[in-house]
């Protein structure tokens, strides 16, 4: 069970393997995969998949759906911190400033990365420009986790942004949303969270992308 980090607010340890969290992830990336990955990244739709993934399984309804915060968020939240394998994400105190550049940067790598992509089945596209789409998809989940913004279920919803920019541009889901990936995607993980070296994860994503095609 798991512990109160203060009162009347249990800490989120605890994982949901039960058929109803899995039901709830297929939703989301269905809407992923059907209308999302058309709309701009933002802090509201990652909160929208957040909500839509945890509400009712979170050990607190305020967990579902929002960000950890110093004083703008649910009183549970408010001073939240994580730590995954020794490694802190971002303090508290600085994640809604993290996220606001996180969308930033991420808007405006997506619109450089279009510019040229062929669409509408023009031409395939060559190495390099899938290189740049495995680039920012591994960069999408890199900061992500990184980051680390919600409780809890930060890997799931950076497994769904990095498929979010595969799908946009042409491709498949290859990132399964749980379980996670096997190593070396761990460790992968770990390089963008504790070092911001995303390079490890551009290497995971080209060989599930890969395999995903076989």
């Amino acid at each position: 069970m798991d512990k109160e980090w203060k009162a009347g607010c249990p800490e989120w340890i605890t994982e949901d393997g039960s058929d109803n969290a899995e039901q709830k992830r297929r939703r989301v990336l269905n809407r992923l995969v059907r209308t999302d990955y058309a709309k701009p990244p933002s802090a509201e739709l990652i909160k929208s998949w957040h909500r839509e993934m945890f509400r009712g399984i979170a050990p607190h309804d305020d967990y579902a759906g929002q960000f950890r915060d110093a004083d703008r968020t649910s009183p549970c939240l408010q001073g939240y911190e994580v730590v995954v394998g020794n490694i802190p994400g971002t303090d508290s105190s600085r994640v809604l400033i993290e996220v606001d550049a996180y969308f930033k940067g991420f808007i405006a790598k997506l619109n450089s990365l279009e510019i040229g992509f062929p669409s509408d089945n023009a031409r395939p596209p060559t190495l390099d420009e899938i290189d740049g789409v495995v680039k920012l998809a591994a960069w999408a989940h890199g900061e992500w986790v990184r980051i680390h913004p919600f409780a809890n279920g930060n890997g799931r919803t950076a497994r769904l942004l990095a498929n979010y920019v595969l799908i946009r541009f042409g491709f498949g889901p290859a990132l399964a949303i749980r379980p996670r990936p096997n190593q070396p995607y761990g460790k992968a993980a770990r390089a963008s969270m504790k070092e911001r070296d995303h390079k490890p994860m551009e290497s995971v994503i080209w060989r599930l992308l890969a395999e995903s095609y076989k």
